[in-house]
């Protein structure tokens, strides 16, 4: 019996969620529902082969499935966070905001 590269499998995987997501952000103001489509297809190798999409690649609802467009989005700032609405399904979320750490300066 053959053993599974899995390491090698997860690489492939990644590679393939990002030309997904890539390719989705590219076509979803001529066809919305191609690039849904594209968005379902990297959600299933990543479910499969247990890869975490990257952040900067979530640029999609997470009920529905559609890229997010400047023109089905609401975006909100609110104290400490980020208020994402999505205009297809209502599906709202929230990313809190963190103030970055400075290092801190030993005196000498």
């Amino acid at each position: 019996m053959l053993r599974r590269e899995k390491k090698l499998e997860k690489e492939i995987a990644l590679r393939r969620i990002n030309l997904l997501l890539g390719k989705a952000q590219e076509i979803k103001f001529e066809d919305y529902e191609l690039a849904r489509r594209y968005v379902e297809l990297a959600r299933k190798i990543a479910m499969r082969y247990r890869v975490r999409i990257p952040k900067e690649l979530r640029l999609y609802c997470k009920k529905c499935g559609y890229p997010y467009r400047h023109d089905r989005l609401r975006v909100r700032v609110s104290k400490s966070r980020v208020i994402i609405t999505c205009l297809n399904c209502g599906f709202v979320r929230r990313v809190p905001i963190r103030p970055k750490r400075q290092k801190e300066i030993k005196n000498k």
